[in-house]
């Protein structure tokens, strides 16, 4: 089933995948402006500790590797506890362009041993737009196991969900870094 549009309270049109849910891998992409420099916002949404700010689904993150309140750099590694019925997330920086485009590849770590295969990836872009605005977009890809036949997407793979939270971003942004 592909998602239908429609309109947020942003005004702008949410993303339909042009491809069925019923496929191995499922997207979602969304996008807002945010009123502060490049650089500050991706060191600000890039840093793990920020996550369970606005991104629903982190509910509380651990650092594995690198520094819990900095930004994380190529081969950084976190825990991502998402709520009691689903195992942790277990994220590995595997791209960074510093200021610019910051990737994680994700699997699932039932008893906090990941597992042997990346089910999931996430990419964080992060565009000037003049002087002091920034266009971040979010890109999510979940690659299901071979025997998933759900049609449901995770909240995670919501459009909807995910720009309520990137509203919940940008307020955050411009309210924490007030001369950025």
């Amino acid at each position: 089933m592909v998602q239908r549009s429609s309109v947020p309270a942003s005004g702008q049109e949410l993303y339909v995948s042009p491809i069925s849910d019923a496929m191995n891998v499922r997207f979602v992409e969304n996008h807002i402006v945010i009123e502060r420099r490049v650089r500050p916002v991706y060191d600000w949404v890039t840093t793990w500790s920020n996550l369970p700010k606005w991104l629903p689904v982190a509910h509380r993150v651990e650092v594995l590797k690198g520094q819990h309140g900095a930004p994380a750099l190529l081969g950084d590694e976190l825990f991502e506890h998402v709520n009691v019925d689903t195992p942790p997330k277990h994220y590995t920086v595997v791209v960074r362009v510093p200021g610019v485009l910051w990737t994680v590849a994700g699997r699932d770590a039932p008893g906090d041993t990941p597992d042997d295969r990346i089910a999931w990836v996430a990419t964080f872009i992060a565009q000037a737009r003049g002087y002091r605005s920034t266009l971040f977009c979010r890109q999510f890809q979940s690659i299901r196991r071979d025997n998933d036949s759900s049609i449901e997407r995770h909240a995670v793979e919501r459009p909807r969900i995910i720009q309520a939270s990137l509203e919940v971003l940008k307020q955050t942004i411009e309210a924490e870094l007030l001369d950025q």
